[in-house]
């Protein structure tokens, strides 16, 4: 058990407080020079006691760099983070304008501009302090004397339309570089959770103004890494708060990223929300190590990639506009993907891993967004056979291999079979590759299981016979077929409009040669025919009054069951047996039979006598 810990990574450039112990400030020595000599002022500093600030009762754009008195080398993926204000919104120009910038160089000579903010970009046109990221080494808006590649004078600037007569309306507060990374650790019941509220305590303290997680009016705002389970786990537990992720312009697609840690973190976040107003790093979320994640009622709007794993739990909880959601074979009950932003034949939800999503993805919905994506990709390593279960899709497109068909299938060795139970709306696919897919809606499942009377155990390896008992229901029962023929040694059913699965099983009875009957395992050709294989060279074509029912069960109990699912438009009588003739121990031949209810299948249990 510990208390929570709230750490950053970011080091101190300049604070006018005391790093460095004498700061140079200067004007740059050409370019942003409109305005007065800048100097350090006590008047109204968002960290600690000290800012520095400038007089701009000229137009046109001024600023100010400071040394931090010493040079230092720039990591690749750091940022620079600094805090800048204007006091008068009105007289400064937009932000492609250079309304606010951030200055960043080797010498006041040598430096690059970023534009950062203006006149209706950020807090304005109301003002107040901000802080601004930048990466120094994207391209830049401006650049003067030679294009640095240090960045240890740093600064800021405003492009100045109307002269502001009093005062000194540029301001700059503490300069910092790093990754930008809010570590979040510790936690427990006993010592208290780590919060939100106890990020931005850490983060708004005078003696700190990280930057990174802000109390704004009740709400938070934040930006750069948050990293849960820094160096040890964290027990974070939140409810209802609301997060906006802030817009960096000069930033990388990832700035804005949040990352679990440590297996051993217990994550539980209720009706938390975050929406991201950001466009070039809208913000990421991934589940690092496999940590007991809940997310409960939350949303997550305009945001970027998602990546949980099988222990996440995110339920009831709304996506809105964002992209790819990688499962990672993770419970999403109830949960809402709506307008996802993936491109085109993209897919908005992945399912990737070689488990049944029964119970997994219950009760999802999906809307389509703006461009022509899939609802969800079942990977390469998905099963073969898949339930979903109460799913609703709207706005896709019903048709099948389109670019939003609702399903795209990433399997292509395997025949993939898809049961719809429950849901709404037209369950489309689109392929990877040739391999066949079977949308099988509102399937029920039918059980036999098979124990010994006497021992109440279940039985392994007892052949179970199961078909139609007579034509009331939606299966075959003694259907006339056309014709028998044979090639070598494959027999070919002409059986009009049969409506057999693509692999099945069927009694084949009344041919005058005794080799064409029996049960036989069947290839569908097509709806009108099907082969099988046949012992001997019987006549051909078969001869006698032959008809084929369609067998549901002729296979061995494993765990002491068999079980089908498929749909039925209407109840299906049904009849069998189960036996086990050829290997120890033995038992007696047991008859079956039971209907098979449309709505709730059916459930039996064969009682097996020892012989």
């Amino acid at each position: 058990m510990a208390v929570p810990a709230y750490t950053n990574d970011l080091t101190t450039i300049v604070d006018f407080d005391g790093t460095p112990v004498s700061p140079t400030v200067a004007e740059p020595s050409t370019g942003w020079i409109a305005g007065r000599i800048p100097s350090i002022t006590t008047d109204y500093p968002i960290q600690s006691s000290n800012h520095c600030d400038l007089v701009m009762n000229t137009t046109g754009k001024a600023g100010a760099l400071c040394s931090n008195g010493a040079s230092f080398t720039w990591t690749s993926g750091d940022y620079l983070f600094g805090w800048i204000i204007w006091t008068a919104p009105g007289a400064i120009a937009e932000r492609a304008s250079g309304g606010l910038a951030m200055l960043c160089g080797s010498s006041i000579a040598d430096y690059k501009v970023f534009y950062v903010g203006g006149k209706s970009f950020g807090l304005y046109p109301y003002g107040g302090w901000q802080n601004f990221a930048v990466d120094p080494t994207m391209t830049y808006s401006e650049v003067y004397g030679t294009t640095p590649t240090a960045f240890y004078i740093v600064g800021g600037g405003a492009n100045v339309l109307t002269a502001v007569s009093k005062g000194s309306p540029l301001g700059f507060d503490v300069f910092r570089y790093g990754r930008g990374t809010f570590r979040i650790a510790g936690g427990s019941s006993g010592d208290g959770y780590a919060t939100f509220t106890g990020m931005a305590t850490a983060n708004d303290a005078l003696s700190a103004r990280w930057g990174l997680f802000q109390l704004v009016q009740g709400a938070y705002k934040y930006k750069g890494l948050m990293y849960f389970g820094y160096g040890a786990l964290t027990e974070f537990v939140d409810t209802n708060k609301s997060i906006t992720i802030d817009e960096m312009i000069f930033v990388q697609s990832n700035f804005n990223r949040i990352e679990f840690h440590n297996a051993s973190s217990i994550i539980n976040w209720n009706n938390i929300s975050f929406n991201s107003i950001a466009t070039i790093s809208p913000g990421q979320l991934e589940v690092i190590d496999n940590c007991a994640l809940t997310f409960n009622g939350c949303t997550f709007q305009n945001m970027d990639t998602f990546i949980f794993q099988s222990s996440s739990n995110v339920l009831n909880t709304n996506f809105v506009k964002c992209k790819l959601i990688t499962s990672g074979g993770g419970i999403f009950t109830g949960t809402k993907v709506l307008q996802s932003s993936v491109a085109a034949d993209a897919s908005a939800f992945g399912w990737n891993v070689a488990v049944d999503p029964d119970g997994y993805l219950d009760n999802m919905t999906f809307t389509k967004g703006t461009n022509a994506h899939h609802a969800i990709n079942f990977g390469a390593s998905a099963p073969t056979n898949i339930t979903l279960q109460g799913i609703t899709v709207t706005d896709f497109n019903a048709t099948n291999e389109q670019n939003d068909s609702v399903l795209y299938i990433s399997r292509t060795d395997s025949p993939i079979t898809i049961n719809v139970k429950g849901c709404t709306g037209t369950f489309s696919y689109k392929r990877a590759g040739a391999n066949t897919v079977t949308i099988v809606v509102d399937p029920v499942t039918t059980t036999i299981t098979v124990k010994d009377i006497e021992t109440m155990n279940t039985i392994d390896d007892v052949r179970v016979l199961f078909m139609a008992a007579d034509a009331t229901g939606p299966l075959n029962f003694e259907e006339a077929v056309t014709q028998i023929t044979r090639v070598d040694s494959t027999a070919t059913v002409n059986h009009s409009t049969h409506g057999l699965e693509v692999s099945a099983s069927v009694y084949i009875k009344g041919a005058d040669q005794s080799e064409y009957n029996g049960v036989k395992t069947v290839t569908v050709s097509d709806v009108d025919n099907y082969t099988f294989t046949v012992a001997g060279t019987p006549t051909t074509p078969a001869t006698g009054t032959i008809t084929s029912t369609t067998v549901l069960f002729n296979e061995l109990t494993i765990s002491g069951q068999v079980s089908d699912l498929r749909p039925f438009l209407s109840n299906q009588p049904m009849i069998g047996r189960a036996r086990k003739a050829t290997s120890a121990p033995l038992y007696k031949n047991q008859p079956i039979t039971g209907t098979i209810d449309k709505d709730d299948g059916l459930s039996l249990t064969v009682l097996m006598i020892p012989d």
